[in-house]
């Protein structure tokens, strides 16, 4: 199976979309999603890659820098999405192992990710990969007006 990775362009809005949808659940919208990309694809603290197959965007990564005043700087994965048809061809290795590299050359002492409890196959997926699990804990969040 030939994929390219790449950087994302704004072009890419409509099937990151899709895929946050159908494989995250998280229904965002679109409008909101392209504005998050244009102000992404300019942040050097931020990595945006999409995997595609011929012209066909068939996944995605998002990653940014997570720097806390009590650890070394690390990378951390919010979004890694595959279209399911193209699931166990590597893909998602490839996307996690571009998301490595932008660590390494930036000088990062890791990568880090947090994944549902319940999502059993991304559980797998990165303990394959050599994450190793560290803690559960519970994600809150207050939205502002």
């Amino acid at each position: 199976m030939n994929i390219n990775i790449r950087r994302c362009m704004v072009s890419d809005t409509k099937p990151i979309y899709d895929l946050c949808i159908s494989e995250l659940g998280y229904d965002f919208p679109i409008e909101q999603i392209e504005t998050n990309i244009r102000r992404m694809m300019g942040e050097s603290n931020n990595l945006l890659l999409v995997a595609e197959r011929g012209n066909e965007v068939v996944g995605f990564i998002h990653a940014h820098s997570h720097e806390p005043v009590y650890a070394p700087p690390m990378k951390s994965v919010v979004a890694l999405a595959v279209r399911p048809e193209y699931r166990n061809h590597g893909l998602g290795h490839m996307l996690v192992a571009a998301v490595e590299d932008w660590a390494r050359e930036t000088g990062a002492a890791g990568v880090r990710v947090n994944s549902n409890e319940n999502m059993n196959s991304a559980l797998h997926f990165y303990k394959s990969m050599g994450f190793e699990y560290i803690k559960t804990q519970y994600n809150f969040r207050k939205m502002l007006k």
